[in-house]
């Protein structure tokens, strides 16, 4: 391992907002409403103290304003009238933020952007390699309930067409050949002077980019749609029932069927302002790299949408410390990213490595993933399924399969060339893959395999415990009726058994008693059972033979 590897500055902290919507949930969920009425007067007083609001800033404070929609009657019945005042007060200055912003919608020039980055050239470099998404403009026309950004209402700022060009060239030049052109905004929205969408479209046609646009089409923006759609764009138009007859009249006058999302009932999952902050809905977000605004650049990983993570991800502002940057990944090739396995990512030497650790936001998922289908969209392994190649099914599935695995891997490696002419790197990985899946079609080496993979979570849980006290009670109040669950089902058999007994007997669901633990490390970071577990199987992640090992 590398001292960069050790020294990742992917820095996963919560602001302050974040930290205080965190412990307002907290005091509600535990009826202490004298906590979360003091709680709410700290976020007015810091509020009116920095009264110029970023982007993300606003979306926290508008999801703290949802918390205390969503928990009003039981927040006004308990509390004192300030509560009321602070909210009045608050909502307040939201709304005298946006329109002071709204109604002086300003352009951001490339150097100013680029200069309140203050990367190197080596994370600009990277920055514009994994950008995944391209919003254009901060803010929305549109304002949908729906919204799983949480974009802010009305236009605030517009990157600049210069400024536009600018950072897609330097995509170009890192190879980015994918980006899309929205985030939490609409593309129609953008403009400047005489320049529209289409002309950044016309831009791209000259370049070996692909992009993607997704439009909720905002009124008096019909014309641009069809100027748009007769240039053949990469277009989907998203469908809510605002919009919908709007967009059915520009499929006639057209006579051609328009690329939708979301036209059905069972595709529009509940964010933005449907969050109900107790409950554990799927991710929203496809893909992991970065993310461009004019408000800065963000790293985003997915996670499940929960009060943790209204947005279904997280973001990671990019500064002058970032050293990791990981590797794009999406749509299809992002649902195969298995989450709770060591990210994959570039340090600013430019090569590619996997951390030695897994990110706080990857520790809280593998916490929420109850293993229930709702959770897991097609195509995505969920960590339930991932446990479920150690069991002797699957092992003999494999054992079979063993001559068209050595097959596949003969033609990966040395269907050129001889095993003696390959690099010695790739005769280590050649041999590393060959024995890993040997060892797995061993029923020795499956169960130390399981046992090393479950010692890796668990001690990933048992440190993040120690200083995650909020998050930790907003998990267990989210899962509350499956700790009860399974606490009613296993707690004697956990109790009696050990852990390696226990997670090797076949007769017994192997994920169920996996949630077990979790749920002991919840209530007590330093479970003498499971350190005692976790000491003695100490596992790493081995990238090459894609296993947990000891």
């Amino acid at each position: 391992m590398t001292e960069q590897q050790k020294t990742c500055a992917l820095q996963t902290n919560d602001s302050f907002l974040e930290q205080k919507k965190n412990q307002l949930l907290v005091a509600v969920y535990d009826t202490d409403y004298q906590a979360a009425e003091q709680i709410y007067y700290d976020i007015l007083r810091d509020t009116e103290a920095n009264s110029e609001f970023n982007e993300n800033t606003e979306k926290l404070l508008n999801q703290i304003q949802t918390i205390f929609k969503k928990f009003k009657p039981a927040l006004l019945k308990h509390c004192t009238p300030r509560i009321k005042e602070c909210n009045d007060r608050l909502k307040h200055l939201i709304l005298a933020a946006a329109k002071q912003s709204s109604g002086n919608i300003r352009h951001v020039d490339f150097q100013t952007w680029e200069e309140k980055l203050d990367l190197d050239h080596c994370q600009k470099d990277l920055l514009y390699k994994t950008a995944m998404t391209f919003q254009l403009t901060c803010g929305c026309s549109n304002f949908c309930r729906r919204c799983n950004e949480w974009a802010l209402p009305k236009v605030r700022s517009h990157f600049s067409y210069k400024a536009i060009l600018k950072i897609l060239s330097h995509m170009e030049n890192q190879q980015n050949d994918e980006i899309s052109l929205y985030g939490a905004s609409d593309p129609l929205d953008w403009k400047q002077d005489d320049k529209t969408i289409s002309d950044i479209i016309d831009y791209l046609g000259n370049l070996p980019i692909e992009y993607s646009i997704l439009t909720k089409v905002p009124k008096r923006k019909e014309q641009l749609l069809k100027k748009l759609l007769k240039m053949d764009s990469n277009l989907s138009v998203s469908i809510t029932s605002k919009n919908k007859a709007r967009i059915k009249k520009i499929e006639q006058e057209l006579g051609k069927p328009i690329s939708k999302q979301h036209d059905l009932d069972e595709l529009l999952i509940p964010a933005g302002l449907d969050e109900d902050f107790i409950s554990i809905k799927p991710s929203i977000t496809d893909g992991y790299g970065t993310e461009i605004t004019p408000d800065g650049a963000f790293i985003i990983i997915p996670t499940f949408t929960s009060a943790l993570y209204p947005f279904g991800h997280k973001k990671i502002r990019v500064t002058s410390t970032t050293n990791f940057f990981p590797v794009k990944k999406t749509g299809r090739k992002a649902l195969l990213v298995d989450y709770f396995k060591p990210l994959e990512g570039y340090g600013l030497n430019k090569n590619r490595y996997h951390l030695d650790r897994l990110l706080d936001v990857q520790i809280e998922s593998i916490i929420l993933d109850n293993g229930s289908d709702e959770l897991t969209p097609p195509g995505m392994r969920s960590l339930k399924e991932y446990l479920s190649i150690f069991e002797e099914k699957a092992r003999f599935q494999r054992k079979r399969m063993t001559p068209t695995v050595l097959k596949r891997l003969k033609r990966q490696f040395i269907s050129k060339t001889a095993f003696k002419d390959l690099s010695t790197k790739n005769k280590e990985f050649y041999l590393k893959k060959i024995k890993a899946h040997l060892n797995l079609c061993k029923k020795a080496g499956c169960l130390s395999s399981k046992l090393s993979a479950v010692s890796f979570f668990l001690g990933s849980i048992s440190y993040y415990v120690q200083k995650n006290a909020i998050k930790i009670k907003m998990m267990q109040f989210l899962l509350k009726d499956e700790i009860k669950t399974l606490s009613d089902t296993y707690t004697n058999l956990v109790a009696h058994r050990s852990p390696e007994d226990l997670l090797t007997d076949s007769d017994i669901d192997s994920f169920d008693i996996f949630r077990c633990y979790i749920f002991c490390l919840l209530n007590n970071s330093t479970d003498s059972i499971m350190l005692k577990f976790i000491k003695t199987y100490p596992s790493a992640f081995d990238p090459v033979a894609d296993i947990f090992v000891q």
